[in-house]
């Protein structure tokens, strides 16, 4: 067997095992999707939980890109900044968590907060938009691309004008809300790979 037929097997058994468990995507949109619409519609409710939400999706997010550092194909200016982000995402997430659980100032927390959310998405933007650049010919490169571009600009335009905790909520809600169409989109065109 040649090396292509070997990389294009393992390519084919990992897109199996994706479209396997396209449910598990779904899940997750209808989920951003529903939290989204809480978050818009009462967005001063929704406010701590956005927090804690945000908070434990820093730390799952740092979890991944620090595992994604270490996959296969990755170069190394890619696999150095998988490991910064990933680490950054750590380490703020920790301090969001640490920060929730002991805030004494809604308006402190907002700010605090909506600092948090800026550098987040600029980590997570970077990422995307690298990860997005380096892989050449993979499918959904453009979409990585795009996401990384949308993320950036979101987490400029926060840090530039820190927001209210309305708007905050507002935005937060909004970016699930997007995030949450595009992954249950996306659920039904891996589950079409398993047909």
């Amino acid at each position: 067997m040649s090396t292509v037929d070997s990389v294009t097997a393992e390519e084919n058994e990992v897109l199996s095992a994706i479209s396997r468990n396209w449910w598990v995507l779904l899940f997750l949109g209808i989920i951003s999707l529903g939290v989204g619409i809480w978050a818009v519609a009462a967005p001063e409710k929704a406010f701590g939980t956005l927090s804690l939400i945000f908070a434990v999706w820093l730390l799952v997010t740092g979890i991944w890109q620090i595992v994604r550092a270490f996959g296969a194909g990755i170069g190394g200016g890619s696999r150095a900044l998988f490991i910064i982000t990933g680490a950054l995402s750590l380490i703020i997430g920790f301090v969001s968590l640490r920060y929730f659980f002991n805030q004494d100032s809604v308006v402190l927390a907002g700010w605090v907060f909506s600092i948090f959310i800026g550098i987040g998405f600029l980590m997570r933007g970077f990422a995307d938009l690298f990860a997005g650049i380096s892989a050449k010919g993979a499918p959904g490169r453009g979409w990585a691309i795009f996401s990384g571009i949308v993320i950036l600009i979101g987490g400029v335009i926060i840090l530039v004008a820190p927001l209210s905790v309305v708007a905050l909520a507002w935005v937060v809600g909004i970016w699930l809300i997007v995030i949450g169409l595009f992954e249950i989109i996306a659920a039904f065109s891996v589950r079409k790979l398993a047909a």
